[in-house]
């Protein structure tokens, strides 16, 4: 799924590029330059435009903890894909905490396996590279990464933001330009979701962090795909995607959605796969993973 998932290797190289740039936009001062301007003023109205509340909206972003996060966003300008060692999940430690996991949640990965038809060593394999089974977690604020991206579509924020990310290397303001014109529109469709999702679970949108891309939970889902994919897989009334009875069935539902049947074939398997993350070796590791994860004949 391009930019719904983050692997080690994305974690690894976004820090690196935060090492790299020189410029921080710290949260005493990333809320506007000068009394009259806020780098989300357009932004809110937008927001309340498109039928959120407007005093929701107004709280929310006057909250002392929400800010323009130009420091990682400046990081995820000038991200770049690095290799990821993926024979760490093939280790055995690895593939002993997987199976030890699959224990834990045998009742959960048993329905989920019956009611969608995917593997229950698949949809383990997944969680264990994504965030492994739920204990890396750390990142973002997901609402501030995504607000500030969406807000880039306003000219005078990006006039703003480029005075801060041209002193970083490798940057050019055409590359700022066009980055901006592809990822805002998409930010604020994710923002949207992100709202949408908070509001209808009762979860504080402050408190959620995530990936560089705004991607959240343990299968790591961006905002719109827990929209559309996720699931209750405990049978409370509520969906949260850091919940692992949730996580397991949300991982399903996407699977089978893009294809994934009982005895599916490697090939096809492998095409269901690269949807949840655009990556041969990431397909790959899931694969051998999940081979690993079966019980020996």
């Amino acid at each position: 799924m391009r930019l719904n998932k983050i692997t080690w290797n994305r974690y690894i190289a976004f820090f690196f590029s935060l090492w790299m740039l020189t410029t921080i936009v710290s949260p005493e001062n990333a809320m506007g330059v000068g009394k009259n301007h806020s780098y989300f003023q357009s932004l809110q109205k937008r927001l309340i435009k498109d039928g959120f509340d407007s005093a929701r909206i107004t709280q929310l972003y006057s909250k002392p903890g929400v800010y323009f996060e130009g420091k990682g966003v400046s990081g995820f300008l000038v991200h770049r894909e690095s290799r990821l060692n993926y024979d760490q999940f093939t280790r055995k430690k690895a593939i002993n905490g997987a199976l030890k996991y699959m224990e834990t949640h045998r009742g959960a990965l048993e329905r989920a396996e019956k009611e969608y038809g995917v593997d229950k060593e698949i949809i383990t394999a997944i969680l264990l590279v994504e965030t492994r089974l739920g204990t890396f977690l750390g990142g973002p604020s997901i609402l501030n990464t995504l607000s500030t991206i969406a807000a880039l579509a306003d000219p005078g924020v990006r006039d703003m933001f480029w005075k801060n990310v041209s002193k970083s290397k490798g940057v050019t303001r055409k590359q700022l330009e066009k980055w901006a014109a592809r990822k805002s529109p998409w930010a604020y469709n994710e923002l949207k979701a992100f709202l949408t999702y908070t509001a209808g679970v009762n979860m504080d949108p402050t408190a959620v962090s995530g990936s560089y891309s705004g991607a959240m939970g343990i299968p790591q889902f961006m905002p719109s795909n827990v929209i559309i994919f996720a699931r209750d897989g405990d049978g409370d009334g509520r969906i949260d995607v850091f919940n692992h009875a949730d996580a397991i069935t949300s991982t399903a539902s996407y699977l089978k959605h893009y294809g994934w049947h009982p005895g599916i074939d490697r090939k096809k398997a492998y095409k269901v796969i690269y949807h949840y993350n655009h990556s041969s070796q990431y397909v790959k590791t899931i694969l051998k993973v999940s081979d690993l994860l079966k019980p020996k004949t």
